[in-house]
C-alpha cells in the first residue's frame, strides 16, 4: 500500500469541461503526479495534519475556508492560488458580499500566495510578508487528443461549415469567451464588430460563447455576416481551427488587466492568427501576433497569410516551452519543495 500523498490540491469544482479548471489545476496536477510528486486531489476525509501543504485554487466556498483554517490550526501550509481579481468583480456586482468575505478570509488564512499573472499579483495587496509567486496556467498543446464528437456536436460543426461556405472569399474571424457585464466580453465585442465591418475586404465573424441572449440582443448592430456557436468542449478545437484569425477586443480595467494569455495563446496553438487589444499578459506575444493594430493585423492575415506562418510557428514554439502542463508543473513542484523546506 502506497504512503498517503504529502500534498493536496483543493478546488470547489473539478469539472474537466471548464477550461479554467482544466488549465489551472487538473492539467498541472496530472503532470505533477506523472513526475512523481506525492500530490492528490484534496481529501476532506483525511486529517488536516496528514498533509504537509494544500493548494487552494478556485476555492471560495465555506468548505474551502473551513479546510484552510483546519490546516493552519494543525500547523500545515496553505497555498492560496488567485486567478481573478474578485475585488473588481465585486465592484460590478458579479461577486456577492459573502463570497468576497470568504475570499478575504482565505487570504488571511494562507501561508503562501500564488497568482496566475504578475499584474494580478500587483493588484492584490495583502498584509504581512507572505511568500508570493506567479505561476501561469497550463495550456493544451497541439496534438492533444480530442474527445469524440456526438451527433449534436457534428450538427454544430456542419452549421459552421455551411455558414463559412457561403463566404468563400472572406477572411474568417472568430471570437470566443465569456462576458462579465460591462467590463469584459460582449461589451467590447460590439466595437470590434464595427472595426471588422469597416475593412476594405469581406470578413465573417463567428461568436463562440455560452450567452446566446447577450449575442442576440447586440447582434442587430453588427454590419457583417455573423454566426453564433454555443460553446461545447467536444467541438471547441474543431470550431476554432475552421477560422483564420481570432479577434480579442479588451478594454483595460481593473478586472481585465490581470487576466492571463489563455485566449490568444489558445488561438496561436490552434494555428490561428490573433488581432487583439493589449493587456500586460499579452505583451510577451507581441512578436508573434498583432496587438493594438487592428487594421494592419487584419490586412496581414488577409493578404500575407503564408508569410505569417513563420511568425506563428515561432509563437507556438515559445508557448510550448513555457506553458505545457509539464513546464508549469515544474514550477508548482519547485514551490512545493520550497514550502516543504520552510516547514522542515
Amino acid at each position: 500500500m502506497s504512503a498517503p500523498a504529502r500534498f493536496g490540491w483543493h478546488a470547489d469544482s473539478y469539472d474537466h469541461s471548464l477550461a479554467s479548471v482544466r488549465y489551472r489545476l487538473l492539467m498541472p496536477l496530472a503532470a505533477l503526479q506523472a513526475q512523481g510528486v506525492p500530490i492528490e486531489r484534496f481529501d476532506p476525509a483525511r486529517e488536516p495534519a496528514s498533509y504537509d501543504a494544500v493548494i487552494f485554487s478556485k476555492s471560495h466556498s465555506a468548505g474551502a475556508l473551513a479546510a484552510a483554517r483546519a490546516l493552519r490550526a494543525a500547523g500545515r501550509a496553505v497555498v492560496f492560488d488567485l486567478c481573478d481579481n474578485l475585488y473588481a468583480a465585486h465592484a460590478v456586482r458579479h461577486v456577492s458580499d459573502a463570497r468576497l468575505a470568504r475570499f478575504q478570509a482565505m487570504l488571511e488564512s494562507a501561508t503562501h500566495l500564488t497568482f496566475s499573472t504578475a499584474m494580478l499579483a500587483e493588484q492584490i495587496a495583502t498584509d504581512g510578508n507572505k511568500p508570493r509567486r506567479v505561476i501561469p496556467d497550463a495550456l493544451d498543446m497541439p496534438g492533444a487528443s480530442a474527445s469524440a464528437t456526438s451527433r449534436a456536436g457534428a450538427r454544430q460543426l456542419a452549421r459552421v461549415d455551411r455558414f463559412l461556405g457561403k463566404y468563400p472569399d472572406a477572411l474568417h474571424t472568430i471570437w470566443f469567451g465569456k462576458s462579465l457585464g460591462s467590463v469584459s466580453g460582449f461589451a467590447h465585442l460590439h466595437a470590434a464588430a464595427a472595426r471588422l465591418a469597416a475593412q476594405p475586404f469581406p470578413i465573417t465573424l463567428t461568436v463562440v460563447s455560452n450567452a446566446r441572449l447577450r449575442w442576440w440582443l447586440g447582434r442587430w448592430r453588427w454590419r457583417l455576416p455573423v454566426h453564433y456557436v454555443g460553446w461545447r468542449q467536444e467541438t471547441a478545437a474543431a470550431v476554432l481551427t475552421r477560422h483564420r484569425v481570432a479577434v480579442i477586443p479588451v478594454a483595460a480595467n481593473d478586472y481585465t488587466v490581470g487576466k492571463t494569455i489563455n485566449r490568444p495563446a489558445t488561438a496561436i496553438l490552434s494555428g490561428l492568427g490573433v488581432v487583439a487589444d493589449a493587456i500586460p499578459s499579452y505583451e510577451e506575444l507581441r512578436p508573434f501576433v498583432a496587438l493594438d493594430d487592428w487594421d494592419g493585423g487584419l490586412a496581414r492575415y488577409r493578404h500575407d497569410w503564408d508569410t505569417e506562418q513563420v511568425r506563428l510557428a515561432a509563437g507556438r514554439a515559445f508557448l510550448a516551452e513555457r506553458y505545457s502542463a509539464e513546464a508549469v508543473a515544474r514550477q508548482w513542484s519547485d514551490l512545493l519543495d520550497t514550502v516543504a523546506l520552510s516547514r522542515a
